[in-house]
């Protein structure tokens, strides 16, 4: 747990959403920007695409969720001829009584250089198993390339939200509260 608010990841330093009272998880700091980088490290542009999903009933598991990663990849490797899809959720319970989970997605943005369709292809997928419709928070999305530092902590600093304290170990034992994808530089 850090409650600085920035920390030092692989020799670089980064700005972190924190408050005073509650800090962030290193673990998931840890693989946001591991995932990050891995798809830097294989295309010179990544489009990052950040929403919410809510359930209509509580699940023990992630099953849901795991289902719908698996499906969306593919239709997202099918429909634009990618090679690599990255991401990474995190489960939280707080006011509600179900989970809900964050998730960020990881494209190759010389072949998706702008989210509207994939945020359909989301929707399509989600809101045809019954679920609530994803919520799309303002200014969702980053575009990266290599060189442009200021635009990777925006992400990092937006994507550490995803990190913090508060909604998180409200699951069974078997469920996890994060996960991402395991993608490594060539």
């Amino acid at each position: 747990m850090i409650k600085s608010s920035c920390i030092n990841l692989n020799n670089q330093q980064l700005d972190i959403n924190v408050t005073a009272k509650q800090g962030c998880y290193v673990e998931i700091l840890e693989q946001t920007k591991s995932q990050l980088d891995a798809m830097l490290s294989h295309h010179s542009r990544v489009i990052v695409i950040r929403l919410d999903l809510h359930v209509n009933h509580y699940e023990d598991k992630n099953t849901l969720l795991s289902k719908f990663i698996r499906k969306l990849r593919k239709r997202l490797c099918r429909q634009y001829d990618l090679k690599r899809v990255g991401f990474i959720w995190v489960r939280e319970i707080e006011k509600a009584k179900q989970q809900h989970y964050h998730l960020a997605i990881m494209l190759n943005a010389n072949k998706v250089s702008h989210p509207a369709n994939v945020y359909s292809l989301i929707d399509d997928i989600w809101m045809g198993w019954g679920q609530p419709k994803p919520f799309r928070p303002e200014y969702g999305y980053y575009k990266l390339t290599r060189t442009d530092t200021e635009t990777y902590q925006e992400a990092f600093m937006r994507l550490s939200y995803m990190a913090k304290q508060r909604g998180k170990g409200y699951k069974a034992k078997q469920a996890n509260d994060f996960s991402a994808s395991r993608l490594k530089p060539p």
